[in-house]
Formats: C-alpha cells, structure tokens, sequence
C-alpha cells in the first residue's frame, strides 16, 4: 500500500540521502546546489515558483536540529521534496538507512524523481541495491551526475542535478549557463563582450594588458577552463561550429600572457585550446592555420612531456597533439606523416593503460588509437580486412568500459562510431548481411544515446548518416527501389531537422547527400524507369559547393561526376569532360581511396562514363 505525501506544497527540490562518512563531499554538493542561480531566461520557464535560485534541497545535519522523532522527520522531509538525491559511494552503498530512504520516497512519490551523485568508487560498488530496484520491480539506474574527482568534477555534471531538479531541458541549460559564464568572465576580466544573446554571436575583446600579471593569470585559468570544457562542449553539441572560432579567440586572448608564468596545467590548458583551434580551422577548410594551431600545441606538450615523462596528464596532453599532427597530415594528403602521428599516439596510449591499467579513461585512449590506425586502412590504404581488423579490437577495448558505464556518453558514441566504420569495411568487402547487423547496432547505440539527451543534434546526424548508409548496403544488395524509398525518407528527415535549426549546416549537407544518392540509383535504372533527364538534371543543379571545407567539395565532386554520367548518356562528351575537370583537379591532390566525410569512391561512380578517345575514364 502507497504511504500518501501529504496534499501540501513540497519545501524542497531534493532530499540529499547519504552516508554520514561522505559528510564533508556531500555538505560541498549541497552548498553547489542551494547557491546555483538559474540564467534569467531559464528561470522564466520553470513555473511562477521557481525564482532565480532552485527550493532549497534537503540535508539532514541542516534541517533536523530540532526534530524529536527522526523516522517522522525524515518521512515528512521525503513528502514535501520533489526529488531524491542519492550521493552514492562504496559507503552508501551498505547503508541501511540510504536503502530505507530510497525505498521511502519511491513509495511516496514513485521512481521518477530519484537522482544519482557518484561521488567515489565504480558504480557497481557505490550504487546502492535499492537504487538499482525500481518500484515496479525492473532493474534500472537512475540519471547519474559523475562528481568523482578523477573525473574533474565539473560543471556540467552540476548540471545535469541543476536541469532535472528545475524540469528544463539539460541542452538549453547549458547554453543558457554558458552564455552567462562567458558575460561573467570576460567582464570579470576588463574586456567587454557584445550581442551575447541566445548564443547567437559571440564577441569578446582583449584582456588589459596592464593588469597586474598573477591577477591576469589566475583569470587566463579561469576562463581558458570553461572554454575547453563546459562552453565548447555545448555548443559541439548544438552543432554551432559557427561560434566556435570567436569562443577560441577570447580564450586564447586570456592565455596569451606571459607564457613563462603560466603553471604547467594552464600550458596544457593552452595546448588544448590550440587544437581546438586547429580542429575548427579544420573544419571551415583552412588548413594552413589547423596545421599552425596543431604544430604550437605539440610544441608546448613535447616540453612539458620532455620535463616529466613518467606524468600521465603530460603524456595525455602530448598523445592528443599527436593524434591532431596525424589528423592534420591525413588532409594534407601526407599519408607517412599521417600514419607516423597515429602511430605515436597509440604508442603513448599503451603507455597510459600500463601506468594505470584499471583507468576506463586510458583505455579510451587505446580505443580511439586502434580507430584512427582503422580509418587510414579504410580510406587511404582500402585494406578492407585490415581495417575490419582494427574496428574489431577498439570495440573490444571499449566493451569493459561499457560493462560497468552503460550510459557513459563518450564510450557510447566511440562504439556507434567504430560500428559505423566497421560497416563500411564490411561492405566494402561485400560481406553485406554483416554490414546491416553493424548498422543496426549503431542505430540502436544512437538511439538509447538519444533517449538520454533528445536534444542532441551531433547524435540526430549521426542517425541520418546511418540511414543513408543503410540504403547504401541496400542499393549494393541490388535492392534499388528499397534503397531510392529509404533515401527519400532520410531527405525529408533532414530538411525537417534543418528547418528547426536552421543555424546548423550540417543537417543541410546530408540532405543534399541524400538527393545526389537518389540520382545516383536513378542513373542505375534503366532509363524507361527512372525520371526524366531535366528532372534529374534539377535535382543536381549547378553543383556549386554549399559552402567552404572539405565536405563540401565532396558533395560538389559527387555531383559533378553524376552530372557527367547524365550528359554522357545524352551523348554530350564535352559537356561530360566539362563537369569532370574539377573533379580531376581536386583528385589529383587527394591520396585517399575514400574520400575524407562521405566515404565516397568517386573513381568507380565516374566509371560508366564514356568520354571521347583520349578523354580519359
């Protein structure tokens, strides 16, 4: 039988149940928590209530000082908080009391208001039976917030209590946070910031030079923290690459100083702004500057590694400027130069696992190595089993790490990733029944990923990218028809997700992706069963790229070649060497079999093209 909370307005938005031996961890949270104020604009959608600061959350050393019966206290504080808060630990884990607590609150309010603190030791350990017990008798784990120190204790766990305990949507709340964070920090710092409004431009100034030099320099720490962490992680996950470039600059502004009197962890700090830096010049097809970026942070990792090299924060700061310097060859058409970077960053990797080996954050590391060595045999070598090979053993790495963090959110998109790579090495060898039950493990990765965060628009592409490929291994299994019904549906897929942010290009470029697809398959079909010509020559228009970068070329040259087959089976040669010419032109300066975003081998789409004698195939 249900105990009933009493028909009154609830005190509190969480009720903190812990062991008394976390005392001085859990007191910290619970200051973090009742001092938090909501952004103005996120406020304003939490209810008449609500206010700027959330209710205040419940601890027992604060609140019952005067109770004479602490059963009935404690039952009375459970029926007036909204939520449960369990600071979980190898402590409470054996404490008959949390047990007793948790059990408590799910008979009075159900499950869905129980919250999870990890605060020390793996979840296996510090969870606490009850927690994993759902009312109705199903085994599941609550949402859990990491706060362990090892794992940074950062804000965006903060968070992620902040948004369920005020019922927002984690996404806006961390922009909106981030939004005020930037205003805070910059004006803190004596520069000025203008239109920060809706995160839809970003413009900072520089910091006075004349500020005394350790006051500037604990400000540079600061803010160069936020912009690392919490603030690009927001906006990687809007897809607001826009804003990324301007959020580098003030940051690199703060870092800038005096490099001599910055401490070792804000050289690596700067080090990681830079390859942010470089990763975004990257992205907006500039990769001169990428390059220069990459170089400055290697720099600055191999003195700090070459000071003391038995530090693993030091060969983790060094193992990712190699892996940026590898990266950035890759797209310069360096192979040698690509191979040596991945190849030293999974030699430091290997160096991090044997220092720790129980560390989940190193064998990460080793994941992601065996991936990239996996994409070099994929696109620039096509050694299809090799790459199947190195797929295979990242997956492997990552299965551990998945075991006891089901829902950890980088372990889960390395594997959607590797499963994603993995069927294309699949297909490409044309073991195409693998391929598909790869494919459906990515999808079913993405979306347990989506139903923890819907907002998540990288995870809403990366779905697409798996439904265009999944009508690539049907088109290949002869499947046409299916295929061409699966791509219309992922083009009105992306044009409907384009049109709710109309700011993310991405969303743009798999639509296009998905009509070239479209008229590719058309072209396959004999011509008393495909569209007319004018209708296909429509939907391929001029084939002017969408925009800079590297994965619009691709999309350009995937339409110039379709283009060429079209006027070619029109028996117009010229104007089928005309559209070719580019394409010869920016092939001439790729090295890989694939090409970099899309995966496309442009030499076999351009084969069934009959040019004149000479003209070349």
């Amino acid at each position: 039988m249900a105990v009933r909370a009493e028909p009154q307005v609830r005190q509190y938005s969480a009720f903190l149940s812990y062991s008394r031996e976390d005392s001085r961890v859990v007191r910290r949270l619970h200051r973090r928590l009742e001092t938090y104020r909501l952004p103005r604009s996120v406020a304003a959608t939490c209810g008449e209530a609500a206010g700027r600061r959330l209710k205040p959350v419940f601890l027992d050393k604060e609140e019952l000082v005067a109770a004479h019966d602490l059963t009935q206290a404690v039952r009375d504080a459970l029926a007036r908080s909204d939520h449960l808060i369990v600071a979980c630990s190898p402590r409470a884990a054996r404490s008959t009391w949390v047990g007793r607590e948790i059990d408590l609150f799910r008979r009075l309010h159900g499950d869905e208001g129980v919250l999870a603190a990890l605060i020390d030791g793996e979840p296996e350990e510090a969870f606490h039976p009850a927690l994993r017990r759902r009312a109705h008798g199903h085994r599941s784990e609550p949402l859990a917030a990491d706060f362990r120190p090892k794992h940074g204790a950062g804000r965006m766990e903060l968070l992620k209590l902040v948004a369920a305990l005020a019922g927002v949507g984690l996404d806006d709340l961390i922009h909106r946070d981030a939004q005020r964070r930037l205003r805070q920090v910059v004006l803190g710092m004596g520069a000025s910031a203008t239109g920060v409004a809706a995160l839809a431009t970003l413009s900072v100034l520089a910091v006075d030079a004349r500020r005394e030099a350790e006051s500037q320099r604990e400000r540079a720490g600061t803010l160069g923290e936020f912009m690392v962490s919490d603030l690009r992680k927001g906006l990687e996950s809007a897809g607001r690459h826009d804003l990324l470039a301007q959020v580098d600059e003030a940051a690199m502004k703060a870092l800038s100083t005096d490099l001599s009197r910055l401490t070792p962890e804000q050289l690596v700090q700067r080090a990681q702004l830079l390859q942010g830096m470089g990763k975004d010049a990257e992205k907006r097809g500039d990769l001169v500057a990428a390059h220069r970026d990459f170089d400055a942070a290697l720099k600055t990792t191999s003195a700090l590694l070459a000071a003391k090299p038995d530090d693993p924060k030091r060969i983790f700061a060094h193992a990712q400027s190699e892996f940026w310097i590898g990266f950035i060859n890759w797209r310069e058409g360096d192979g040698a130069g690509a191979r040596a970077g991945f190849e030293a960053y999974a030699r430091l990797s290997d160096r991090l696992v044997a220092s720790d080996p129980g560390n989940d954050a190193w064998r990460m590391e080793r994941a992601y190595a065996a991936q990239n060595l996996g994409m070099l045999a994929l696109r620039q070598d096509g050694d299809w089993p090799r790459a199947e090979r190195y797929f295979t053993t990242s997956l492997a790495e990552l299965e551990p790490i998945l075991r006891h963090k089901p829902e950890d959110a980088d372990a889960l998109n390395e594997r959607q990733t590797d499963l994603a790579w993995l069927a294309d090495s699949q297909r490409a060898q044309g073991h195409l029944r693998e391929a598909a039950a790869s494919r459906e493990a990515q999808k079913q990765t993405l979306q347990s990923m989506l139903a923890r965060n819907p907002r998540n628009l990288e995870v809403k592409r990366q779905l697409l990218g798996h439904d265009l490929a999944v009508a690539r291994i049907a088109a290949a299994e002869g499947a046409i028809r299916g295929a061409i019904a699966l791509l219309q549906a992922g083009h009105a897929k992306a044009l409907s997700l384009a049109a709710e942010d109309p700011d993310n290009k991405d969303f743009r470029k798999q639509a296009r992706m998905f009509e070239l697809f479209e008229a590719s398959l058309w072209l396959q079909l004999p011509r008393a069963s495909r569209p007319a010509a004018g209708r296909i020559a429509a939907v391929l228009g001029d084939c002017a790229p969408l925009g800079s970068g590297a994965d619009n070329l691709e999309i350009s040259d995937f339409c110039q070649v379709l283009l060429a087959r079209l006027r070619s089976e029109q028996g117009d040669v010229r104007g089928a060497e005309a559209a070719l010419a580019p394409v010869r032109q920016h092939a001439a300066k790729r090295h890989d079999v694939l090409t970099a975003r899309w995966g496309l081998d442009l030499a076999a789409e351009a084969r069934p093209i009959r040019l004149a004698e000479g003209g070349g195939r």
